[in-house]
């Protein structure tokens, strides 16, 4: 017994000394936001990721609005949100330059008034997207990432309202849904 922990413990020590080289030499870290959520009525937004091949990162991002925009005439414009999601890009030629493929898996929690109609909407949705774009190296360490991307899914319950002050309830339900969710004109560090 005490001869195959040994053995155990030597494997595991190969194993990192084998490795470890070409982990380390991939392991390179980004961390962006995208400036047309920021314009679209403040939508704080954050993206981390990290490379785990030559041709493969896997992000985690978060996006927040907790703001509702009121014009001088008193109308109110709602898109707010908490969501987050986890995925992958593709890098054609390697990680963090040129062309990028991606798919996510995502969860939104949602109030949206004013936009499209007066009548307000409270939901929650599940779901998963898509999305490509190419990553331009502008120094050694920043990047400016354009793209485009959708998600569909199931918003799991949503509520709608006649406005936003009156709370009075139309209907409530759940349905799916296919949509553009990000249009992006990112800045990224890379470390």
């Amino acid at each position: 017994m005490k001869n195959r922990n040994n053995i155990f413990k030597i494997l595991f020590v190969a194993i990192i000394f084998i490795c470890a080289p070409r982990v380390a030499h991939a392991q390179r870290v980004s961390v962006s936001t995208n400036a047309l959520s920021w314009a679209n009525l403040g939508t704080i937004n954050l993206e981390g990721s990290v490379s785990v091949s030559k041709h493969f990162t896997v992000l985690a991002g978060a996006k927040y609005n907790p703001w509702k925009l009121r014009t001088k005439s008193q109308y109110v414009l709602i898109n707010q949100q908490t969501t987050g999601y986890v995925g992958a890009k593709y890098w054609p030629w390697h990680v963090y330059s040129g062309w990028w493929i991606g798919a996510k898996a995502q969860f939104q929690n949602f109030t949206e008034a004013g936009l499209f109609s007066e009548n307000m909407v409270k939901g929650n949705a599940l779901g998963a997207g898509i999305s490509a774009g190419y990553s331009i190296m502008i120094g050694s360490h920043v990047n400016i990432d354009f793209g485009i991307g959708g998600w569909g899914g199931r918003v799991l319950k949503y509520d709608l309202y006649t406005n936003h002050y009156d709370n009075e309830k139309i209907s409530s339900g759940a349905k799916n849904f296919v949509f553009i969710d990000n249009v992006i004109v990112a800045i990224a560090y890379i470390f």
